[in-house]
């Protein structure tokens, strides 16, 4: 599971410059500019992600979580072993995003407490998080894109602290992410190998609250 990450804006990394320039241009006269949220994210938030334009790519604002009809609860993650099983994701699997982020926080169950902890990419200051979106309605009836997380199994060093972790994408998956079309079969061959465990090395604290 992941049930928070972490967004900086940090203008010296070109990518999220250019993310939040094209956010601005876009959002300028709405008020989803001013809901746009940084630092740690937490579900149901409106943040910065990355979806396919006209081949290219194009970064738009979103809320991270579906609703689910007749709770306040939303889902925020989907399971990558299972995106063409669960009819939820199965009809939406070619609207694909990224969401950019710096790092994601999981808690390790102790005794009587938990303890949190910040991970990212020990290489990479800048990193994307698989997801898919859709249109949905909010509760003042305007609409705008919601995202849910593409979660999958643990790599070594996550597993200690938990049994899921978000799918990170390789550089060179990034693209194929947002842009590759086909049939059911031809999709599930992209998610088995993209949707995988972090195989980099990653930087672990813990987190003191």
């Amino acid at each position: 599971m992941c049930g928070r990450y972490l967004f900086l804006p940090d203008e010296q990394i070109e990518e999220i410059k250019n993310i939040l320039q094209r956010i601005n241009q876009k959002f300028h006269d709405t008020p989803f500019l001013n809901k746009l949220k940084i630092g740690e994210i937490f579900p149901t938030e409106l943040v910065p992600v990355v979806v396919a334009g006209n081949d290219e790519k194009d970064a738009t604002i979103a809320r991270w979580g579906f609703p689910i009809e007749g709770k306040k609860q939303v889902i925020i993650n989907a399971r990558a072993e299972t995106l063409l099983e669960k009819w939820t994701f199965k009809r939406i699997v070619h609207q694909r995003c990224l969401i950019p982020a710096v790092g994601f926080y999981e808690w390790k169950k102790r005794e009587d407490s938990k303890q949190k902890f910040l991970i990212k990419p020990q290489d990479r200051s800048l990193f994307y998080m698989a997801g898919l979106y859709e249109r949905i309605n909010l509760e003042d009836g305007t609409q705008i894109d919601a995202f849910v997380i593409i979660t999958t199994q643990p790599n070594s060093q996550v597993k200690p602290i938990h049994d899921r972790m978000p799918a990170i994408l390789k550089k060179e998956h990034e693209d194929l992410w947002l842009f590759e079309k086909g049939d059911e079969r031809k999709l599930k061959k992209l998610f088995d190998a993209v949707l995988k465990p972090y195989e980099g090395e990653m930087e672990i604290e813990k987190v003191e609250k």
